[in-house]
C-alpha cells in the first residue's frame, strides 16, 4: 500500500478571470501536511502550480494510472471552478479566461466529464478529490454518488470520497489578505492540530477531516456549506492523516470541551467573541483538573474562537458600510447594490444576516413612525402572537417598541418582532487577565488603592464607581498615563458618549531591566502619554463648559479642544512584555474585535515585524511611533505606517555630519540579530559608502552589542587599526533597545575617552546615559540622533498642552511621536466620517492625506507607509534627524541634559539649572 498526492494551484489566468493569491499558498500548506511523516506521511506529493491544459491533465492522468487497489489517491485542486450553460463543471488552468460576455474557451480547461474518466478507471479503491473553489459541489452531478450523508453516522465505505468547498449553487470564500482559503485552512489545522481528530483514535478519516473543516467554515462564514460526498463502493472508511493526541491527553479533552461549548452558541446563532463568566470559570476548573498550563489553554481557545471573531468582524464590516452608503442617499445605486450583494459573498454572510443588518441600520439613519393597523379580531390576533412567543426561541426576537404592562401591548410589540439570525451579547462582566484593557486591567505593574479599585468597577461595567476611583488616583499621580486613559474610558461609558475606539500596544517587561528608561519612565509610559495627551483633547471637546464631568480633569485648559465628528475616543492598551509570541497573541485578540479600528504601536522594530501581517491580515492600520527598521520599507505593508522616519531617511544626515567633520572611514557596532540594529547599520553603510560621501565602513565581527561584548577588547582592536592609517576614524553604535546591549555602547564610549567621534542611535538619549556620566570629558565627541527634540519643536502648542497635563516641560520624541500617530489616526477617523477599517487605511494612504500641526511637524506618507520628508514641491517639511550632545546641567535628578547641538550650554539652550555644585560620585 503506497499514498499518492497530486496538489495544482491555480492563481494566474487569462483576461476575464482574477487572480486568487492563496491558490498556491494553499498547495504548499496542504503538501507540508501531507508530507511530514508524523501528519499525512504520504509517500510521494507532487505540487502543480499555475499549470496549462496539457500539464494539468497529463498530470491527473498519472495520478491515478498504474495504482493498486489499496494505494491511497489524493487529488486537490485550488482556483477556479467554472461552469458552463449547460450546468457542467470545469476546472480551470492559466489558460483559462472570459471573454466580454462571460463566456470561456472550453479547450483551456479541464472538464469534470475528463476528470471522471480517470477516477473511474483507476484501480484504486481508495480515492480522496478535494476541490476548493468556485461551484466545487457541480463535480458530483451526473456521478454514481449517494449525496450528502450525515456527517456524524458511521460511513461505510473503501472507496471514493469527494470534498467540495462549496454547494452546485455556491460561490467558495477565499481569505483575505494573501491567506489560505477558508476551507484549505481549517484542512490544514484539522490535520496539523490533530484537532480533526474527533474519537481521539489517533488517526484523522477524510469523513472526520470534512466535518471538522465544515463545521469552523460555517462559524466564520454561515453562507458557505461545504459538501461531502461518498461513493457507492466499499465498506471501510478512508484514514488521511495520523494525530498526536490520544481521547487521553489533556489537550484533546480541553479542545473538545471548547468545541462543545461553541457548538451550543452554533445552534443557537450567538455570534460573540469570548467566553462568557459561567463558560469561562468552567473551563479555567477544567484547566486546572487537567493541569495545562495558560499558554497551552489559550492557544486552543484562541484557535477555536477565530471564527466566531472573524464573523463578527464581517458583521461589523457590512454594517459600517451599510450606513456610510445610506448616510449618503436614501437609497442605494443599483451599482453600490450589486458591490454591496460582492461583499456579503466575501464575507460569507447569509441574506437573513444581511436583512436584519440593512433593517437596524435604515430605522438608525432613518427612524419610521409605524402605524398599527386596526385588528378586527382582538383575541384571536392576541391568541395567535402568544402561541408564536410559545413556539418560538426568545433569543430569535428584535423587539423595536418599549414594553407596557398590559396584553394590549404585549400584542402590539410582537407583531413588530424580526427575526434575529445573529446574536452579539454583552461584554459585562469583562474579561481579565488577558493583558488588553479598557480600565478592568491594571497594566504597567503600579497598584495604588484608587486604581485597583477602579479597575474592579470598571471591570463589573461600574463606570460611574470606576470613575470617581480613577480621577482620585490621577490627581493623585499626574505622570501615570494609563490611569489617564482609563479615566477618559469611564467618562465616555458613565455619560454614555458616543465613542470610535483605538488602541495602543506597548512593551511593560515584568523586568523592567529589559528596558532601559528614558528620563525616569519606561518608554510604555511615553508612548502612553502622547496617546493620553491627544484622547484627553478629543474627549474633552464633547463637553460643554457647565458640564460637571469637568471636575475629573484638572488644568482642562487645553488649546482647541475638539471631537471627531461629535464623538470622543476610546482607548484600549495591550502588553506585550517585549516578547514576540505574546505580541502575537495579543494583535490576534485585537484584530478579533471589530470595533477596534487602528492600532498605534509597536515601538521596539522586533515587536512590530512579528505582529504587522496579524493586523494585515484583519485589514487593521498600525502605526508606529518607534519602529524604524528597513525590513518595512524594503517589504511594505498595505496597513503600516510610521510617524518616526525609517533608517533609511535617518542615514543620510549621519552620513552629513560625519563628512562635515572631514570623516572618510567608519567602524560601526550593532546588535546582531535586532531587526532595528542591523537594518540601521546596513542602510548606513549603504549610503556612506556612495557617492557623495564615497566613504568606507566596517565592523568588528568579533565584537556584538548586547551579546558577550567586551568593551576593553574593541578598544584595543580599534586603536589597532587605527595605527595602520592616518585618517581619522568614526564611530557609529546603533544598539537595540533591549537588554544591555546600550550599556555595552556606553561603556565603549567611556574607554574611547573623545578620541574619536562617536555617534549614537537614538535610544541612547535616555536617562540610564546621564546616570552613568561622572566625567563630561569622554563624551566631549558624542552625539546622538533623535528624531524630535522638544526645544527645537515646531509646535509649541503641544508642549503647552503637554506642560498642563504632566504638570512638566519633560517631553521626549516617544511622547511625540505617539501623538502623531494617535492624530493621522484620528484624523482619518474625521475624514472617513463613516469609519471602517478598509476606508480610514484609504484614507490614511490617499495623496491628499496631510497633518499640518503635528507634535513633531507635518505628517504625510507615502506609497510604502513610510514618512515624507518633503512636501509635494519637493521642499523639506520636516527634518529626519535632530543632533543632540550632553552639556553640563544641574538638576535634582541628575548633573548633565541632553540639548540639541547648536546649543553649547544649557544656559545657551534655556535650560533651567542649579547653582549647586555637582553631586559627588557614587
Amino acid at each position: 500500500m503506497a499514498k499518492f498526492a497530486l496538489l495544482i494551484g491555480v492563481s494566474e489566468y487569462s483576461e476575464g478571470l482574477r487572480p486568487i493569491s492563496s491558490a498556491i499558498l494553499d498547495v504548499e500548506a496542504m503538501r507540508r501536511v501531507l508530507e511530514h511523516p508524523d501528519m499525512g506521511a504520504f509517500d510521494q506529493v507532487k505540487v502543480l502550480p499555475n499549470p496549462d491544459k496539457g500539464s494539468m491533465e497529463k498530470a491527473v492522468e498519472d495520478l491515478f494510472a498504474n495504482r493498486q487497489r489499496d494505494d491511497l489517491v489524493l487529488l486537490y485542486f485550488s482556483g477556479h471552478g467554472l461552469k458552463a450553460q449547460n450546468a457542467r463543471f470545469f476546472l480551470s488552468t492559466r489558460e483559462t479566461g472570459r471573454d466580454q460576455n462571460g463566456d470561456f474557451r472550453r479547450a483551456t480547461a479541464l472538464a469534470a466529464s475528463k476528470l471522471q474518466e480517470y477516477i473511474t478507471d483507476s484501480r484504486s479503491q481508495r480515492q480522496i478529490i478535494i476541490l476548493d473553489c468556485c461551484f466545487s459541489g457541480a463535480l458530483v452531478q451526473g456521478m454514481p454518488i449517494k449525496g450528502e450523508l450525515n456527517i456524524q453516522e458511521e460511513l461505510g465505505g473503501k472507496g471514493r470520497a469527494i470534498l467540495t468547498s462549496s454547494s452546485p449553487i455556491e460561490y467558495s470564500f477565499e481569505s483575505e489578505d494573501n491567506d489560505l482559503s477558508i476551507y484549505t485552512k481549517y484542512l490544514v489545522e484539522g490535520i496539523e492540530t490533530g484537532a480533526a481528530d474527533k474519537d481521539g483514535d489517533q488517526l484523522i478519516s477524510v469523513n472526520e477531516l470534512h466535518e471538522y473543516a465544515s463545521e469552523r467554515v460555517k462559524e466564520a462564514a454561515p453562507a458557505m456549506t461545504p459538501k461531502f460526498y461518498l461513493s457507492l463502493e466499499g465498506e471501510d472508511t478512508i484514514y488521511l492523516a495520523k494525530s498526536p493526541l490520544a481521547a487521553t491527553n489533556p489537550i484533546f479533552i480541553y479542545r473538545e470541551k471548547v468545541r462543545e461549548i461553541l457548538d451550543e452558541w452554533s445552534k443557537e446563532n450567538i455570534c460573540k467573541e469570548n467566553f462568557n463568566r459561567v463558560e469561562r470559570n468552567c473551563l479555567n476548573e477544567l484547566r486546572n483538573e487537567l493541569d495545562l498550563s495558560l499558554q497551552e489553554a489559550d492557544i486552543i481557545e484562541q484557535e477555536n474562537l477565530a471564527p466566531f471573531r472573524k464573523r463578527l468582524q464581517n458583521l461589523t464590516e457590512y454594517k459600517a458600510t451599510f450606513r456610510e452608503l445610506l448616510a449618503d442617499s436614501i437609497s442605494i445605486t443599483e451599482g453600490n447594490r450589486r458591490r454591496l450583494k460582492e461583499l456579503q459573498s466575501r464575507y460569507g454572510l447569509r441574506d437573513e444576516d444581511i436583512q436584519v443588518i440593512e433593517e437596524e441600520v435604515q430605522n438608525e439613519v432613518y427612524p419610521i413612525t409605524t402605524t398599527i393597523p386596526p385588528i378586527t379580531s382582538p383575541s384571536a390576533k392576541i391568541a395567535q402572537i402568544l402561541h408564536s412567543i410559545k413556539t418560538s426561541k426568545l433569543q430569535n426576537f428584535k423587539l423595536n417598541l418599549p414594553v407596557s404592562i398590559g396584553i394590549a401591548s404585549i400584542a402590539v410589540v410582537s407583531l413588530f418582532a424580526i427575526s434575529r439570525p445573529y446574536i452579539i451579547q454583552s461584554d459585562c462582566p469583562k474579561q481579565t487577565d488577558d493583558f488588553i484593557s479598557e480600565g478592568e486591567e491594571v497594566l504597567n505593574y503600579s497598584q495604588p488603592f484608587n486604581k485597583e479599585k477602579g479597575k474592579e468597577y470598571f471591570a463589573q461595567c461600574d463606570y460611574q464607581k470606576a470613575l470617581l476611583r480613577f480621577k482620585d488616583a490621577w490627581q493623585q499621580d499626574r505622570l501615570d498615563p494609563e490611569t489617564l486613559i482609563y479615566l477618559n474610558n469611564a467618562l465616555l461609558e458613565a455619560n454614555k458618549m458616543p465613542y470610535y475606539t483605538i488602541a495602543v500596544a506597548v512593551s511593560i517587561p515584568k523586568n523592567q531591566n529589559d528596558f532601559n528608561d528614558d528620563d525616569g519612565d519606561s518608554r510604555a509610559n511615553e508612548m502612553l502619554r502622547g496617546v493620553a495627551q491627544l484622547q484627553t483633547k478629543i474627549n474633552l471637546g464633547l463637553l460643554n463648559d457647565n458640564d460637571p464631568f469637568l471636575k475629573y480633569f484638572p488644568d482642562q485648559d487645553f488649546i482647541n479642544k475638539k471631537a471627531i465628528n461629535g464623538k470622543g475616543l476610546k482607548v484600549v492598551i495591550t502588553n506585550d512584555e517585549n516578547k514576540k509570541l505574546l505580541a502575537e497573541k495579543r494583535a490576534k485578540s485585537l484584530s478579533q474585535r471589530p470595533e477596534i479600528l487602528g492600532v498605534v504601536g509597536h515601538y521596539p522594530s522586533e515587536m512590530t515585524l512579528a505582529t504587522v501581517d496579524i493586523y494585515n491580515q484583519n485589514n487593521l492600520v498600525l502605526i508606529s511611533p518607534g519602529s524604524t527598521t528597513s525590513e518595512l520599507t524594503k517589504y511594505p505593508r498595505k496597513n503600516f505606517l510610521r510617524t518616526v522616519f525609517s533608517v533609511e531617511q535617518q542615514s543620510p544626515a549621519i552620513a552629513k555630519f560625519l563628512q562635515e567633520k572631514s570623516i572618510k572611514k567608519v567602524v560601526g557596532f550593532y546588535s546582531e540579530g535586532s531587526p532595528f540594529s542591523e537594518s540601521f547599520f546596513n542602510s548606513f553603510k549603504t549610503i556612506f559608502t556612495r557617492p557623495p560621501f564615497s566613504g568606507t565602513v566596517v565592523k568588528l565581527d568579533e565584537f556584538d552589542l548586547g551579546n558577550n561584548f567586551k568593551a576593553e577588547e574593541a578598544i584595543q582592536e580599534l586603536r589597532k587599526r587605527q595605527g595602520k592609517i592616518t585618517e581619522e576614524i568614526g564611530l557609529v553604535l546603533f544598539p537595540k533597545a533591549i537588554g544591555d546591549a546600550q550599556g555595552d555602547a556606553i561603556r565603549l564610549i567611556k574607554l574611547n575617552n573623545s578620541q574619536n567621534w562617536v555617534i549614537g542611535s537614538w535610544g541612547l538619549r535616555s536617562s540610564r546615559t546621564l546616570e552613568q556620566i561622572n566625567n563630561l570629558q569622554p563624551f566631549q565627541k558624542f552625539v546622538i540622533t533623535v528624531p524630535w527634540d522638544s526645544l527645537t519643536s515646531p509646535n509649541q502648542d503641544f508642549l503647552k498642552d503637554a506642560k498642563i497635563l504632566w504638570t512638566t516641560t519633560s517631553v521626549n520624541a516617544i511622547t511625540a511621536l505617539s501623538y502623531d500617530a494617535t492624530l493621522a489616526l484620528t484624523k482619518a477617523l474625521e475624514k472617513a466620517n463613516t469609519p471602517t477599517r478598509i476606508n480610514i487605511l484609504e484614507q490614511l494612504k490617499s495623496l491628499d492625506f496631510l497633518v499640518t500641526k503635528g507634535a513633531t511637524g507635518t505628517i504625510q506618507f507615502d506609497e510604502n507607509g513610510d514618512r515624507k520628508k518633503l512636501d509635494e514641491n519637493g521642499d523639506p517639511q520636516n527634518p529626519s534627524v535632530e543632533f543632540v550632545h550632553i552639556v553640563e546641567c544641574r538638576t535634582l535628578s541628575s548633573d548633565f541634559a541632553f540639548v540639541p547641538i547648536k546649543y553649547p550650554t544649557a544656559k545657551d539652550a534655556g535650560l533651567s539649572c542649579l547653582n549647586s555644585p555637582k553631586k559627588p560620585s557614587p
